[in-house]
């Protein structure tokens, strides 16, 4: 299966500086989502439907909460806050009617299922989830058929290893199996490379706060602790551990 390319914000990205071109473009492809279903289309039937069916997981629910946009948000949740009264009648039916014990708490955990099952749908992270498939395939194609892209790739910080683990599986839907090997390689080399210079960073960092060391060059280190942890996990990941960004 082939995926369309998004070659010009995949070049944009790798050109700015960060640990990650994946992780900007993720950043970015959130804000459009949060905006999507801020805007004009929660007067579409069609968006309100998967709204009530699906929703959002707890996360982009709080974001969208955040986002300023009280008139589109008490729009779209009027219509959702509807469907989980609906939904939750039996529930809420058998808890009132259950006998003391093993009743109540089987009453409960049925309960506790229909609201946590609805926590796990998010229509902003399917979006989100489409866009980094395109972003990853787009980066091992613009490899294997631009020359200037696989220098700029092959000379850059690399990813955070959350991405970096994304772009060698979703490489096996953009390459024939010769040239994925290759592609593999050169990535994991400069995955390492990345890795070893963030190491570095994170070292030097230490030193600059002994006594023998001050007044001595920072060499660009004084942000290292945070470059290190969005090398880890990516960032826009590192606030909230049930963060379902991808």
């Amino acid at each position: 299966m082939k995926y369309e390319l998004q070659t010009i914000p995949v070049w944009d990205a790798l050109r700015k500086e960060g640990e990650c071109p994946i992780c900007n473009l993720m950043q970015a492809a959130e804000k459009d989502s949060l905006d999507f279903y801020t805007g004009s289309s929660v007067m579409n039937p069609e968006t309100r439907v998967k709204v009530n069916t699906t929703g959002f997981c707890p996360h982009h629910l709080q974001l969208l909460a955040e986002s300023g946009h009280p008139q589109s948000l008490a729009v779209m949740l009027r219509s959702v806050v509807q469907q989980r009264i609906a939904d939750l009648e039996k529930p809420f039916s058998a808890i009132c009617s259950s006998k003391p014990g093993r009743a109540t708490d089987k009453a409960i955990s049925a309960f506790a299922d229909s609201v946590f099952e609805h926590e796990q749908g998010c229509l902003i992270c399917q979006r989100m989830e489409n866009r980094l498939i395109r972003y990853c395939y787009t980066v091992a194609v613009l490899w294997d058929t631009d020359v200037e892209f696989r220098h700029v790739l092959e000379e850059s910080k690399g990813f955070c290893l959350h991405h970096f683990v994304r772009i060698l599986e979703i490489s096996g839907k953009a390459l024939p199996a010769r040239t994925r090997a290759e592609f593999i390689h050169s990535m994991a080399m400069l995955e390492k490379k990345g890795l070893l210079h963030t190491a570095d960073d994170v070292e030097w960092m230490t030193q600059m706060y002994k006594s023998e060391n001050d007044g001595k060059d920072w060499n660009g280190c004084e942000d290292a602790h945070i470059r290190a942890a969005y090398r880890m996990i990516g960032k826009g990941r590192i606030d909230d551990e049930d963060n379902k960004q991808v």
